[in-house]
């Protein structure tokens, strides 16, 4: 199975507390808020003790984790957190984190495939 199917079955599979935790991790509980567009920070932690968010909370942090999880084949968590915050010219130089919260999801995947090959 290819790489980003691969992530695409595992970000559907992951449970909530995972995907959170892993996330949480990474960004920290404001970088995983701001990307899912939730208000609070502490919304992540609840999120670890099984609280389900909402239903378009949820398909975001699926979306952030199998952009994660995308990456995570070929970089470490720190090149994986600069290339999330930062500019990138195939998003128009908007951050992916960005283009995340704004629902731009496929092209985010697009933008990770093309950053691993």
């Amino acid at each position: 199975m290819p790489p980003t199917e691969a992530a695409h079955k595992e970000a559907i599979l992951a449970s909530i507390p995972d995907m959170a935790r892993e996330l949480q991790e990474l960004l920290g509980q404001r970088g995983v808020a701001y990307t899912t567009g939730v208000r609070s920070p502490k919304a992540v932690g609840r999120w670890l003790t099984g609280t389900p968010p909402h239903p378009n909370t949820l398909k975001k942090l699926r979306n952030l984790y199998r952009t994660v999880l995308i990456l995570r084949e070929s970089y470490g968590p720190e090149t994986i957190r600069a290339w999330l915050e930062g500019a990138n010219p195939d998003l128009g130089d908007c951050a992916p984190i960005d283009a995340l919260r704004q629902g731009r999801e496929v092209d985010v995947f697009h933008a990770a495939e093309g950053f691993t090959s």
